[in-house]
């Protein structure tokens, strides 16, 4: 993974291209920007692995993603593709749990990460904005909740 160096309004270009801040100003998108950082991941590069401690949640600005998980087995089952537009990893700046699976670029991809310390302090800094951030994360988690449960359905 190669960090990209961006300026932060280069960064909030990246962000409202991909939409995912949708409900957000563009003077909101300039400051969040400032929290989060861009790499450049080769095909085949690991982006998390499972059972890894680093709590970040990484947005999928161009490219895609795969989330990989080892069944009983140690076989690696891919679970999605996430595509552009799209986010990783948001559990982690929530719950402190190790990974629950592993993200592996599909293709290359530019990624935009915001680490737990990054998202901490936006929360002491700019509580609104934070809030703000919440509550498209909570949506978020939300919508993945109804889509398992819906898949779920079909093994009970």
């Amino acid at each position: 993974m190669l960090k990209l160096d961006k300026t932060s309004k280069e960064k909030a270009e990246l962000l409202e291209g991909t939409n995912w801040l949708g409900s957000f100003t563009w003077k909101e998108i300039e400051i969040f920007a400032r929290y989060v950082e861009v790499f450049r991941v080769p095909a085949g590069d690991l982006i998390f692995q499972e059972g890894g401690k680093d709590a970040s949640l990484c947005l999928i600005v161009e490219g895609s993603v795969q989330i990989v998980k080892e069944d009983t087995e140690t076989r690696k089952k891919i679970l999605s593709i996430i595509t552009r537009g799209k986010t990783v990893g948001e559990m982690a700046l929530f719950d402190g749990e190790p990974r629950s699976a592993s993200a592996i670029a599909a293709e290359s991809a530019t990624i935009m990460m915001l680490t737990k310390d990054s998202f901490d302090r936006l929360i002491r800094e700019l509580p609104g904005l934070a809030a703000k951030l919440l509550l498209v994360l909570g949506k978020l988690l939300s919508q993945r909740l109804r889509q398992t449960s819906g898949k779920l359905i079909d093994f009970i």
